[in-house]
């Protein structure tokens, strides 16, 4: 197998030089080595099933022979690959731009020109070898040389790179889109002026369509304010704006239009400017320049008159649709989107649209071989739908926004009439380029809208302890020293917005969280741990108080339920991987910012709502730990599951996913569940789930069971009560009444199946004879009759009795409170005094002395001493 791959944090040269490079290498996938930088981020969002490429967990390794390398050829840059480039047997090709690099690779084949960008170099060796270019690909390709070269003005750039870019354009590279992407900085006059627009704000809704307008007025005349426009386009999602800047007596007019249906230059043609439909400007020179808001009110007179009707989504999409039904396999719906060429299909139930199957889910379930599994778990309930007079821009945004590859489109009545497609947006920008499909996502299809939201939390920050409030604002001033982006995550936030207790201290950093772990354990002079394998650490304070700190992250899971492979990530990315919304919640702990509670997915929503939700689709076939997980929760806080998360639990459990764990992390769970505070919700949800079966096919619960689990709830609080204490594992008292009914045998197999400890056994063996030792007790007059049978059963055994039968109770607490701690005086030294040698018929002779005294029958020292005697002289020392 043949792979390319370019640094992590990929930016617009590193992936127009990947997709350069897979025309020279036709063979090899295209393999993100990490993250990407937020342009290139939002590119692809648009434009995912254009470019084939793939993350490190869709690949094997073990299978890769030959890796081109482009943009750079530094080792650690490589993520996860980092050793793989560096193995004897692997060939290895690089292409990059960057001199005098140091920890360089070696022994590989190396193609380094010192122009303004790599993507120059295949471009140059795309044009000689003749490959043919679609326009698709000429834009990419100018994106990657403008970002690396500042649009050919960065010194870095050569007469190469400039040629290259006249040869993009000549195939019809599209200059307005590669102006989108490309990141531009101000100067302190221009950010001047720009802080005064933006200041001076006016948006106007007409015809539906919104219009901006920024006007500002300087001494002097500033170059490039068409730069202004640019960024104040990119800030604000409008259909169009202008911007008025008056200076002396001259007005300069720019016009910027999202929109076909708005012609900017339409408008300030009657000004006596000109331009083009998107882009145009005027200047307007009188003696005597009326005022900017008359001529701001005078435009927008203008620019309403000037509103046409545009592209419709009637017009671009495809009639009729093809539909599935929600018992359509993914097999079948696979072989469909093969057949007739889609990347999706709607599916429908009795003639009403009920979801979206996308071939990315399909990818992601082949992985875990569920083909035969049903659309209706996979699919995405939560459509979103246009009308057909839908304009193109808002298609266009709802496809970005909401990451999805496909609109339906209704008429009036709600009835499926057609169909949109990223690919047919794309046809009206690219023309009838052939298109590169199936990218697959890296976790499926996600359950939740992506938008970040701050809260303040004052009033719960007060709730924290003064010495973890120490520790928090020590890790937030190190953070500010080292510039990285330091974050609170986990239980200790969810526990913190319910006003619950917690030292669950998780930090993550956006950065090197290992370095930042060490300075901060040796500001707190507190024990390091370091686990490198996981980029994490733990500090350990003392007084039970721990810190984990990590690098946010991003994780891929090979196969269900295996351990996960990390790359780098942003905050967003590291809250994303987690299991539910109520656990995706971040405090930011940097001063600037300390105490603002992050919450990118309604998390906070759902805590206050009581809903637990799964972030995406794929979580609990990645991770089928997150089920039980999910039963604590909503049995802990008496939560109710989100609609669509219940029905991927039983999804879920219908697939069997929760057999790939092994026995010992699933007991591991049931153990966890078990101990929490309501362990009683959290075995009906067992039940209710079918979970029990995964312990023994013949565990069952019903209501007797339930009564039971009652009553020993009541009994282990009343166990608090008594006036000695135990060390109590409440989990087994619990699981001891889950396994009640089974025979010998199959309890022994649960204990030899889930490697349990011999001391458990016994407490589940118990069970079984628990109405025997019930019916002793009852009849058990003397204080020696119930010592002796109490004695030998653990406090688990004891509680559990007690459960059965609660006439019991008072006999329990006098031997627990009183006659387990009555011991003799008279020891075996006192029998060998009388002339015997030490016999097993010493320990016969002790108990019935203990019985004497624990009847009343003798007390002291004197009188054991006695009553032994008398024994021995009757019964002798057998």
């Amino acid at each position: 197998m043949e792979i390319i791959i370019s640094h992590q944090r990929t930016d617009f040269d590193g992936l127009a030089a990947m997709v350069a490079a897979q025309k020279i290498y036709p063979q090899a996938k295209m393999v993100f080595a990490g993250g990407t930088t937020n342009n290139v981020k939002e590119y692809m969002s648009l434009y995912k099933n254009r470019i084939p490429i793939k993350y490190p967990s869709d690949i094997d390794k073990s299978q890769v022979t030959k890796i081109i390398i482009v943009d750079t050829r530094v080792a650690f840059r490589l993520g996860s690959f980092s050793e793989l480039v560096q193995q004897d047997e692997i060939e290895v090709v690089v292409y990059d731009h960057h001199l005098n690099r140091q920890n360089c690779l070696q022994d590989v084949t190396e193609i380094i020109e010192p122009l303004g960008a790599t993507t120059t170099i295949l471009v140059e060796q795309i044009r000689q070898r003749k490959i043919g270019l679609t326009s698709f690909e000429a834009t990419l390709f100018t994106l990657g040389i403008y970002e690396d070269t500042g649009c050919l003005v960065f010194n870095s750039t050569t007469a190469r790179d400039a040629k290259v870019v006249a040869y993009l354009l000549e195939l019809g590279a599209n200059l307005e889109i590669v102006e989108k992407y490309i990141d531009y900085s101000l100067n302190r006059q221009q950010q001047q002026l720009f802080n005064k627009l933006l200041d001076s704000a006016y948006k106007v809704t007409s015809k539906g369509f919104c219009i901006s307008f920024f006007q500002a007025e300087v001494e002097e005349y500033i170059p490039d304010i068409s730069l202004l426009a640019h960024k104040l386009d990119e800030l604000h999602n409008v259909d169009a704006l202008f911007v008025l800047v008056k200076s002396g007596n001259k007005v300069l007019i720019i016009g910027r239009s999202n929109h076909d249906s708005i012609n900017v230059a339409q408008v300030l043609n009657y000004f006596g400017g000109g331009g083009h439909a998107r882009a145009a400007a005027a200047t307007i020179k009188r003696n005597n320049v009326q005022d900017l808001i008359e001529l701001q009110q005078e435009l927008l007179k203008v620019a309403k008159e000037n509103i046409v009707p545009s592209v419709l989504a009637e017009n671009i999409m495809s009639s009729p649709v093809k539909t599935v039904t929600p018992d359509t396999s993914m097999r079948e719906a696979d072989e469909l989107m093969l057949r007739y060429g889609h990347s999706g299909l709607v599916v429908e139930e009795n003639e009403r649209l009920v979801g979206i199957i996308s071939r990315r889910d399909i990818d992601k379930v082949r992985n875990h071989n569920l083909l035969h599994a049903p659309v209706k778990g996979y699919m995405s309930t939560n459509v979103v739908t246009i009308e057909a007079e839908t304009s193109l821009k808002e298609a266009q945004d709802l496809i970005v926004k909401h990451d999805i590859g496909r609109l339906p489109v209704t008429d009036q009545q709600g009835e499926l009439v057609g169909i949109i497609t990223r690919s047919d947006l794309l046809k009206l920008l690219y023309g009838t380029d052939d298109y590169i499909k199936n990218r697959q996502n890296l976790y499926g299809r996600s359950l939740v809208e992506l938008q970040e939201k701050r809260y303040n939390i004052d009033e719960k920050l007060k709730l924290i302890k003064e010495r973890i409030m120490e520790v928090l604002k020590l890790a937030a001033r190190l953070a500010d020293f080292l510039e990285a982006d330091l974050y609170l995550v986990g239980g200790f936030v969810r526990d913190l917005l319910l006003e619950q207790g917690s030292l669950d201290l998780d930090l993550v950093v956006e950065g090197n969280g290992i370095k930042f772990a060490r300075k901060l354990a040796q500001e707190l002079n507190g024990d390091l741990n370091v686990h490198h394998e996981f980029e994490t650490a733990t500090i350990s304070l003392g007084n039970n108080l721990n810190l984990d700190v990590s690098t946010t992250r991003v994780e891929y899971y090979s196969d269900i339920a295996s351990l996960p492979e990390i790359e780098p990530g942003s905050i967003q990315q590291d809250l994303f991987r987690r299991d539910f919304t109520i656990n995706a919640l971040a405090i930011q702990l940097n001063q600037d910012s300390f105490g603002q509670l992050v919450d990118f997915f309604d998390g906070k929503v759902d805590l206050e709502q009581g809903l637990i939700r799964l972030l995406h689709n794929f979580s609990l076939h990645d991770d089928p730990t997150r089920i039980f997980r999910g039963l604590r929760f909503a049995s802990r806080y008496q939560y109710q599951f989100e609609s669509e998360t219940e029905k991927l639990i039983r999804q879920a459990v219908d697939l069997d996913v929760v057999d790939k764990l092994s026995n010992n992390r699933l007991i591991a769970e049931v153990k966890k569940g078990l101990n929490d505070a309501q362990p009683l919700s959290f075995i009906k949800l067992l039940f209710d789930y079918d979970l029990l079966s995964y312990l023994s096919n013949n565990i069952s619960w019903n209501q007797t069971k339930e009564e039971l689990a009652v009553n020993l709830s009541k009994i282990i609080e009343w166990s608090d009560s008594l006036a000695v204490t135990f060390n109590i594992e409440e989990w087994l008292l619990y699981f001891t009444l889950l396994v009640a009914g089974l025979e010998k045998k199959e309890i022994k197999i649960l204990v030899a199946d889930f490697n349990l400890s011999s001391d458990c056994l016994q407490r589940l063996l118990f069970s079984l004879e628990v109405d025997q030792v019930i019916e002793q007790l009852l009849v058990a007059e003397k204080k020696s009759r119930i010592y002796f049978i109490l004695k030998e059963l653990a406090i688990e055994d004891i509680l559990f009795l007690l459960a059965r039968e609660s006439k019991l109770i008072e006999r329990v607490k006098l031997y627990l409170e009183n006659l387990q701690w009555l011991d003799i005086e008279v020891s075996g030294e006192d029998i060998i005094d009388l002339g015997y040698q030490p016999a097993p018929g010493f320990k016969k002779v002790l108990e019935e002395v203990k019985k004497a005294k624990l009847d009343g029958e003798v007390e002291g020292y004197q009188q054991e001493r006695q009553f032994l005697e008398e024994y021995i002289k009757e019964k002798g020392v057998e």
